[in-house]
């Protein structure tokens, strides 16, 4: 990842107008944005979210809720392996790897606490279908 990108964990941005801040976040992560033109009321009350094909992006407080129809297991876990501090399966703070958390089955929830993270499911999932895996 370029030196643009920061390895902390994002800010707090509850309660926060924070739209240009959001669009950047989504954009140095290559994820597609969207405006969905109305702001919903929420931890991060903003108009802003993410995309790619079936997966979603939304802000939260200091991470981004990613939800999707999955990652298979052998790409998951290598998610998990290099990032799994930060891009957290099915949101879980303690750290379970997808083998752990669903016994085999790869995961479509995430939470994301940094941008190295957010680059990393995002490369991951665009890897996934351009694979065809």
């Amino acid at each position: 990842m370029g030196n643009n990108v920061s390895v902390v964990h994002l800010p707090n941005y509850a309660g926060k107008s924070c739209d240009t801040a959001l669009v950047d976040e989504l954009t140095l992560a290559g994820i597609e944005v969207t405006d969905i033109g109305i702001k919903i009321p929420g931890e991060v009350p903003t108009s802003i979210c993410g995309t790619i094909r079936h997966w979603s992006f939304k802000r939260y407080w200091t991470y981004w809720v990613c939800n999707g129809p999955g990652i298979p297991i052998v790409e998951a876990m290598k998610l998990h392996e290099a990032h799994g501090e930060y891009v957290r399966v099915d949101g879980d703070c303690t750290g379970p790897s997808p083998l752990e958390q669903f016994g085999g089955f790869g995961t479509g929830h995430y939470h994301v606490d940094t941008l190295v993270g957010l680059k990393a499911l995002a490369d991951t999932i665009k890897q996934v279908y351009e694979d065809g895996v």
